[in-house]
């Protein structure tokens, strides 16, 4: 079991998750909002996306932020992986530990879906530049799809991922919580600026990555602290995630 804590945070995500779920579903269905923000960004004269391949875009906000990162989650693994021998890194090791496979879960769940997804990304829809339909999210797929594999963005999480920093954290460091926290969140949202830009994704993509990213997180975070709880007995450090 979890304490009481862990359990008002838990129904309070729960329920934020289930409002701002039904709220997406609306968005992803209606598809107004989706394309207006597409659409001012896409050259109706040209019928392209101007900034689709623009270095600081393409290069500098695709695969520079992807690096970025991948780096910091590299660098809480070698951190990770390095605990059971630096005394100074040993009692972070959990929360290390649990940020690392989160990190994990978050990115594979969205990449599966995202395989598994006949919707197509904006750049190759009617109207904006591409030849394939859109159809809205839970429908069945129309003939002409397109090459689909675009919901949700898979850029943006691995932004927003990094979430569950701030779930390794806030029961034992608030400010390293905190920062974690703007970290994913200021990273998740610049990388889906960028893909929404390029023409890669719609709004509603990137928000549904920041919603796993958050779901993944909060069942990892549960089941850790029921693993924490059950361990507490022998170590009673590890209460507070250490």
């Amino acid at each position: 079991m979890i304490d009481q804590k862990d359990a008002r945070f838990a129904a309070t995500s729960l329920f934020f998750l289930a409002v701002s779920g039904i709220l997406l579903v609306w968005l992803s269905r209606d598809g107004t909002v989706d394309f207006a923000v597409s659409r001012f960004f896409f050259d109706p004269v040209a019928g392209i996306f101007p900034l689709k391949d623009v270095p600081l875009f393409a290069v500098g906000g695709h695969t520079g932020l992807k690096w970025l990162a991948l780096f910091i989650w590299l660098s809480g693994a070698l951190a990770a992986a390095t605990s059971a021998r630096v005394i100074l890194l040993r009692r972070w090791r959990s929360p290390l530990v649990f940020f690392c496979v989160a990190v994990v879960l978050t990115t594979l769940v969205a990449t599966l879906l995202k395989m598994a997804s006949a919707h197509s990304c904006p750049w190759d829809l009617k109207g904006l530049g591409g030849a394939a339909d859109w159809f809205p999210l839970f429908d069945l797929p129309v003939a002409t799809t397109g090459p689909g594999h675009c919901w949700p963005s898979g850029h943006a999480a691995g932004g927003f991922s990094l979430i569950a920093g701030y779930f390794a954290f806030r029961r034992s460091h608030r400010l390293l919580a905190g920062i974690a926290f703007v970290l994913a969140l200021g990273l998740g949202a610049l990388m889906s600026f960028v893909q929404i830009a390029r023409g890669a994704h719609f709004l509603s993509h990137n928000l549904w990555s920041l919603w796993i990213a958050w779901f993944c997180s909060l069942m990892s975070f549960l089941i850790w602290r029921v693993q924490i709880r059950r361990g507490s007995e022998g170590n009673r450090h590890d209460v507070d995630g250490f």
